[in-house]
């Protein structure tokens, strides 16, 4: 019987997140996916988006914190702009 942890449905905490899982549990080529796409459109390289697939700890305003808790809850756009400030350090 379903239950919250066995249920067959799983939400990502953020766009970001999302992505690396198809990334991940599909096999979906980064320049294919549209949020994917996105980031590259916005200048992150590519080695670093596959990096932050792997949720590292990234210096953001004076601390190491892990990439996927800074985008946590956060919609598509806004997700984005926080990734172009983390990886220009601002």
């Amino acid at each position: 019987e379903p239950n919250t942890g066995n249920n067959g449905v799983h939400a990502s905490a953020s766009p970001f997140e999302a992505f690396a899982e198809r990334t991940n549990w599909l096999g979906v080529a980064v320049e294919r996916d549209y949020f994917g796409k996105a980031m590259l459109a916005l200048g992150v390289p590519m080695g670093t988006i596959k990096a932050w697939c792997e949720d590292p700890a990234v210096p953001f305003e004076g601390k190491k914190q892990s990439f996927f808790d800074l985008l946590e809850d956060l919609d598509g756009r806004d997700c984005l702009k926080k990734s172009v400030a983390i990886l220009s350090g601002k």
